[in-house]
């Protein structure tokens, strides 16, 4: 929509039409990504012109935020047409296409789609198109050029510029960042599903049994109409059987020949790519017929016991909710790596942050995946699996759900709401949030404990009157705010559930005193420092409440004596049992060197359940390497681990992972002499606190 000439107006009104209650300036400043100084001069601007048009100014609500009034509401969405929208991808192409100022990420993301989605684009339609100088364009056009694939080229043809090469490359592009390209061309095209694709899929989940989540349906929906109209537009696009195709005789690949000659495309290669990139999307549900569910159930298993073993936790490794779901997972997991489909997870930053010492964890415990389908996952793919494994050890000390609680609804898909319910049990353990469950289980589900509901998705209100708010998959210091006041009105939780300083308080002291110049910067500077201060002194009470022993051995020992060696001195601290370690002898004999994380370092460490009496840790550096029997692999420092439960002792762990890939400290630790050279290398590497 196109109403105003100031510079992100246009946005301002999208964003104010879309909302019917007023717009938290937070809200704006998140989503339009400006400072607060910025929306003010914006919406000093559009006020001018809507007064010039004889329409109310936008209001502030006191206490609420920004909103139009209904009049001017009304009259925008009359005379700005919204419904107008292009409602093709060959219409939303044509040269009417403008788009708003743009960061440089998403404006490049989206000029290398208009540059396949066009047969050709000149620099000035580029300059149009963009609303940015000609240079600029050409600096986009060098970078692009730089990143492209070999088989993907930047063409200067007779009436502009185009991208060109291999076919099936071009369409991989785009629908491994089709997600984010969707996002960003909402504002200018209605991507209403297609009736015909929508009753086809419908068609496909009934032959193989399988069911997709929401996220994935509507992604496909909308990249067959892409797809489609681009090859009808320019057949020459359209795909041809290589050497390299073999037959295909699935049911998916049958549904996709089905599909396509009804739509008049009798290509068999393009049924092939269909019926692949079909695969590689999340499921709810698989059937059990499915040929990749026993491969893929029996290597869940052996993910989850590795990751049982590293973590020192007890999940179950079979016949339960998390083998069930991950399996799942990895079906759409391996055709993704099969077909080579790059898994653009947006999330794959924030999980690594939220959860650091889980995905590092799984990071070693997916090597049964990484053999089956010979390479390495991606970081992205491994923060998806993470996921699975974070909500799987909160729901292990899950609280009763006979309990009054909070509904969780997301429907993108399992592992982003294991995501959001895993955070918010982190913040408020003393809630009871109940699920998560998907937009079908919560039309049906018994309200009888419910006070409020928390969804990913815009949801109808309830007949039974109980709230429903929106939250994003990660939220936002500001959603937290907003999640903690809707949560004390529901009565579920106390006026604060922290004893942490917030900085908003710290900020209203200081301007009380002094003129603050940037208060966005020191607002986030405030809010990182109280949270490494809290969060070190988390740690910091974990590490004093644990016990510790080091030692350096110089002379020869074997593989049994090197772990008695290890583990005695928390044996006479009253920390364990010697059933302890009897048990990790045990477990090695039984199962070789699996307990050899790398880099010459042996996690010697059992159930707590087989003798732990305190949370402990030793740490013993032998100078001369032993190996465990029928291994290769020379072990030179013992780290022995006491674990109390499935939790405390995952930061050490984590720091532990951290030094074991430090080069530098290893390479330190490797020319220690004694016991006092090893605790000073410790403490610097957060290890120990004594």
């Amino acid at each position: 929509m196109q109403f105003t000439k100031t510079k992100h107006g246009n946005a301002l009104i999208n964003e104010l039409l879309q909302s019917t209650p007023a717009v938290p300036l937070e809200t704006l400043k998140e989503h339009l990504k400006l400072s607060r100084r910025s929306i003010f001069y914006t919406i000093k601007k559009t006020n001018i012109e809507l007064q010039q048009q004889n329409l109310d100014p936008i209001e502030n609500v006191r206490g609420s935020g920004y909103q139009l009034s209904p009049e001017t509401r009304q009259i925008l969405s009359d005379s700005l047409a919204i419904d107008k929208k292009p409602i093709t991808f060959t219409d939303l192409f044509k040269n009417g296409l403008k788009f708003e100022i743009l960061n440089r990420h998403d404006r490049v993301l989206l000029l290398q789609f208009v540059l396949i989605s066009r047969p050709t684009t000149s620099l000035n339609q580029l300059v149009k198109i963009f609303n940015i100088s000609k240079n600029t364009v050409l600096k986009d056009l060098e970078n692009i050029k730089k990143a492209l694939p070999k088989n993907i080229i930047l063409s200067n043809e007779k009436n502009g510029k185009t991208l060109t090469g291999n076919e099936i490359a071009l369409r991989r592009w785009v629908f491994e960042n089709f997600r984010e390209l969707l996002s960003l061309i909402s504002p200018y095209m209605k991507l209403d599903n297609d009736k015909n694709f929508s009753r086809q899929l419908s068609l496909l989940e009934r032959i193989t049994g399988n069911s997709f989540t929401d996220d994935s349906l509507a992604l496909l929906n909308n990249f067959m109409k892409w797809s489609s109209e681009r090859i009808h537009n320019r057949p020459s696009c359209e795909l041809q059987l290589t050497n390299d195709g073999d037959d295909n005789y699935s049911l998916t690949y049958t549904w996709a020949v089905s599909l396509l000659n009804d739509i008049k495309i009798f290509s068999s290669a393009e049924a092939h790519f269909l019926a692949e990139i079909v695969n590689t999307q999340a499921f709810q549900h698989i059937s059990a017929d499915n040929a990749m569910i026993p491969p893929l159930r029996e290597i869940s298993a052996k993910i989850i016991k590795r990751f049982n073993e590293i973590a020192c936790v007890s999940l179950p490794p079979s016949d339960n909710t998390l083998n069930k779901n991950l399996t799942i997972h990895l079906v759409s997991t391996y055709y993704r790596v099969k077909y080579k489909i790059n898994y653009q997870n947006p999330l794959v930053n924030k999980i690594k942050i939220v959860y650091k010492e889980t995905f590092e964890i799984v990071k070693l415990a997916i090597q049964p995946l990484n053999d089956f389908v010979h390479q390495k996952l991606s970081d992205d793919e491994i923060a998806l699996i993470t996921v699975y494994f974070s909500g799987a050890l909160r729901n292990s000390q899950e609280l009763s759900r006979s309990k009054s609680g909070v509904l969780v609804i997301c429907s993108s898909g399992i592992g982003t709401s294991e995501l959001l319910i895993s955070q918010l049990r982190s913040h408020y353990p003393d809630v009871n949030f109940i699920g998560p469950y998907n937009t079908f289980e919560y039309e049906n589900i018994s309200y009888s404990n419910i006070k409020l509901v928390l969804s990913t998705i815009h949801l109808p209100i309830m007949q039974e009157g109980i709230p429903v708010i929106t939250v994003p998959v990660i939220p936002s210091n500001y959603d937290w705010q907003q999640i903690e006041g809707t949560l004390q009105k529901a009565g579920v939780t106390s006026i604060s559930n922290s004893n942490k300083v917030q900085p908003s308080i710290i900020m209203d002291i200081i301007s009380n005193h002094a003129r603050i110049v940037d208060p966005e910067g020191l607002e986030n500077s405030l809010r990182n420092y109280i949270n490494s201060v809290y969060n070190t002194n988390q740690f910091s009470q974990q590490l004093t409440n644990a016990i510790y022993t080091t030692d350096v051995i110089q002379q020869n020992t074997d593989w049994k004596n090197a772990i008695q060696i290890s583990l005695k001195q928390l044996e006479y601290q009253n920390i364990i049992t010697d059933e302890y370690i009897n048990k990790i002898i045990e477990l090695t004999e039984s199962n070789g060197d699996y307990m050899a994380i790398g880099k010459g370092v042996f996690l010697a460490h059992a159930a707590p359940k087989a003798g732990v009496k305190h949370l402990g840790f030793s740490y013993t550096l032998f100078k001369k390497p032993f190996f465990i029997q029928n291994s290769s692999k020379p072990i030179n420092f013992v780290v022995g681990l006491a674990p109390v439960d499935q939790q405390k002792h995952l930061h050490i762990l984590e720091n532990l992972l951290q030094f074991i890939q430090n080069e530098q400290l290893m390479d330190q630790l490797h020319k220690i002499k004694n016991y006092k050279e090893l605790s000073m290398l410790l403490r610097m590497a957060d290890l120990i606190n004594v």
